[in-house]
């Protein structure tokens, strides 16, 4: 798979595809106290921020169209996308299909995800009371930390030696298993892209300072989600791969999120496009429960359980139910980080620290199928709700009502 395109001339294009009518429709974000000052905040108020900024999702294909076990080739009718098979639960009488990466866990078939880690680097320019302060945030170093990491590679969990996301899918499927449990869903050896510049103005982007040498930068959404798609698109990036862009310091009115959308393909057939946006928060600078790779173990294992955004499932409470701060989600998919990690209750549930390669990473606990398919006891692993914590959770989803 060769993407054949300039990098200066989609620089270029990058830069310049939104500038113009989207500031103007995105006043949400907060300019205080007016537009391009620097917003001051000490590390509390950083740590409030990004906690009620959370996690998003956008996109999703139609049910119907993913609906079934596929390859992912575009054979026999099927659109080009990442391999995946079906399946489904049952809660109070009713059927919830769902849709998952790889192969049924019973054929003893692995499946490896091909996926291009590309680094944005962000060019806050014309801040401050002057438009003269410029800030860069380089994500180089994250990007080597994020190949080394055990969403890439081999690390000790509950369950044993492997990637974060096979053993997580392993122990959800643990008593489905071929009989030589041969049956993996792995993330290929990242390709690393050259990075991408990205400038951004008090239009389309917030700057924050924690101290005299540390800024934290925020962008509009909508402005995030067109760079990347002009990225996959001008690069020819392949529905059978999956595009991680990284920051570094950097968020989009989110820290994380993944999407799925349609595309036509080269043979005028239907293809699905699936990404991930992660930010990367120096540990040595926020809390741990959203340091380093927090976001993208939450981010990876939602794609891996909900790639095209279009599991339903049943109306869920944040967990665990004795926190006051427990309410309805709101959420109908099968988010399997949300629970823990995208509400008010957030907090109640520490990150797990995975040693390897000489850096302690922060891995955000999430549930797994079981917990939102109302199982007593669990059919996971050794009964687990939870990976790779295994323990936070010991009961199933309570619904709302």
């Amino acid at each position: 798979m060769e993407h054949r395109i300039s990098f200066k001339r989609l620089v270029c294009l990058c830069i310049t595809v939104l500038f113009g009518g989207l500031a103007a429709t995105q006043d949400a974000m907060a300019q205080s106290p007016s537009k391009g000052a620097i917003v001051q905040m000490d590390r509390a108020a950083l740590h409030e921020h990004f906690k009620h900024m959370g996690y998003k999702t956008r996109g999703g294909i139609a049910k119907f169209k993913t609906n079934h076990d596929s390859d992912g080739g575009g054979n026999n009718g099927d659109a080009r996308s990442l391999p995946h098979f079906s399946s489904s639960f049952t809660v109070g009488g009713v059927t919830f299909p769902f849709t998952m990466i790889g192969h049924q866990p019973r054929s003893g078939r692995s499946t490896h995800i091909p996926n291009i880690l590309v680094p944005l680097r962000m060019h806050f320019v014309g801040f401050g009371p002057n438009g003269d302060v410029n800030v860069d945030f380089d994500p180089t170093p994250a990007v080597v930390n994020i190949a080394n990491s055990p969403i890439f590679q081999d690390a000790s969990f509950a369950n044993g030696v492997g990637q974060f996301n096979d053993m997580m899918q392993r122990a959800t499927f643990f008593q489905q298993l071929d009989r030589e449990r041969e049956w993996h869903v792995l993330w290929s050896e990242p390709k690393i892209f050259p990075a991408v510049d990205i400038e951004v103005t008090p239009e389309t982007g917030t700057l924050f300072q924690v101290d005299p040498t540390h800024f934290f930068g925020d962008v509009l959404f909508d402005f995030m989600d067109a760079e990347i798609r002009t990225i996959i698109e001008l690069t020819g990036m392949e529905p059978d791969e999956v595009p991680i862009f990284i920051t570094d310091g950097v968020t989009n009115q989110a820290l994380g999120y993944h999407s799925a959308f349609s595309v036509p393909n080269h043979n005028g057939k239907e293809a699905f496009q699936t990404f991930i946006f992660t930010s990367w928060l120096d540990p040595a600078l926020v809390d741990p429960i959203i340091a380093d790779i927090s976001t993208l173990n939450h981010e990876s294992a939602e794609l891996i359980n909900d790639p095209f955004i279009n599991n339903i499932v049943p109306d869920w409470r944040y967990p665990p139910e004795s926190d006051p701060r427990a309410v309805c989600s709101g959420n109908p998919f099968l988010e399997v980080g949300d629970p823990e990690g995208n509400g008010p209750t957030f907090d109640d549930f520490p990150t797990v620290v995975v040693p390897l390669n000489g850096f302690n990473y922060h891995l955000q606990d999430l549930v797994l199928l079981q917990w939102f398919a109302d199982e007593v006891p669990s059919s996971a692993q050794n009964g687990w709700y939870d990976f790779p914590a295994t323990t936070d959770i010991t009961m199933p989803a309570v619904y709302c009502h």
